[in-house]
């Protein structure tokens, strides 16, 4: 298993451990998403490529993007395919994905996912949310520095 790999299990853990206490709340909602729930790990197809899926899903009234932690090395080219499992229908049910750091801002529909691809070549811990909504509850892009 990659360092970048087990870094990112570790950060999951850790927020895992932080929400434990809504644990049923969350629960309930992976049977009703169940794909959402399970976030997969980083798929790694090639030495510096890093893929990931982000999923926006709803538990009591708040929006999320899972998984809220992913990390990577400087100089890996990532791949993000963005999600909306928010229920809903029509413009409502737009949702936003910005990481402002890499210039990443994209508009996210039901039934129409979105794939961002870029190098992350700045090491740092950069912050991705809706830019839509900005109520909602984003994640952390970790860039480990080249070694």
């Amino acid at each position: 298993m990659s360092k970048a790999m087990l870094k990112t299990m570790a950060a999951m853990a850790a927020v895992a451990a932080f929400m434990l206490p809504s644990a049923g709340r969350i629960a309930a909602a992976a049977d009703a998403a169940p794909s959402a729930a399970a976030a997969p790990a980083p798929a790694v197809e090639e030495p510096g490529t890093r893929k990931f899926t982000l999923v926006s899903v709803e538990v009591d009234n708040t929006k999320f993007w899972l998984p809220s932690v992913i990390a990577v090395e400087q100089g890996d080219k990532v791949t993000l395919t963005l999600k909306n499992q928010v229920p809903g229908a029509g413009p409502s049910n737009q949702h936003g994905f910005t990481i402002p750091a890499y210039n990443i801002a994209e508009i996210v529909t039901p039934d129409a996912p979105k794939t961002v691809t870029f190098v992350a070549d700045k090491p740092g811990v950069f912050q991705y949310f809706c830019q839509l909504h900005l109520a909602h509850i984003g994640g952390s892009l970790i860039v480990e520095p080249k070694k």
